[in-house]
């Protein structure tokens, strides 16, 4: 598979910190696959194109490097399926240097159009001072 870009901008006002619950719950399900704690929380990032990105990722497209089984997860709601998860560079002028980190999507999540969330082995937002509209540039390998 050829490397995928996506631009973005950062989506900080719609976050409501769920994902921290989900993220806390499952703490040891997540280690076991991500072989790492993450930050308990994620990054919404708003990508314009393509309009179909959301749909692609609940197809499977590109491949994700691993998928989560919905039965492994507490605290899921009736209407996803299982969680995978593409491993990509996020790249912002406010970083000293790109960060490895990973998108996040369960199959029929309800985030709003065009949302998609990063996660990461550490905080990403308080750090390096992001902001809602940051533009930030994703790279999947």
């Amino acid at each position: 598979m050829e490397n995928m870009i996506l631009e973005g901008k950062l989506n900080l006002v719609h976050t409501v910190g769920k994902f921290k619950i989900l993220i806390n719950e499952n703490k040891e399900v997540f280690h076991k696959y991500f072989l790492v704690f993450l930050f308990p929380g994620s990054v919404n990032i708003k990508i314009d194109k393509p309009e179909s990105l959301q749909q692609d990722l609940d197809k499977g497209n590109p491949r994700p490097n691993f998928v989560i089984p919905k039965t492994e997860l507490t605290g899921m709601p009736e209407y996803i399926g299982d969680g995978q998860a593409w491993r990509c560079i996020l790249s912002c002028e406010k970083f000293t240097q790109p960060v490895g980190c990973w998108i996040f999507r369960r199959i029929g999540s309800r985030v709003p159009k065009g949302i998609i969330e990063i996660v990461a082995e550490q905080e990403l937002v308080k750090p390096h001072a992001l902001v809602d509209g940051d533009n930030v540039r994703i790279e999947l390998a």
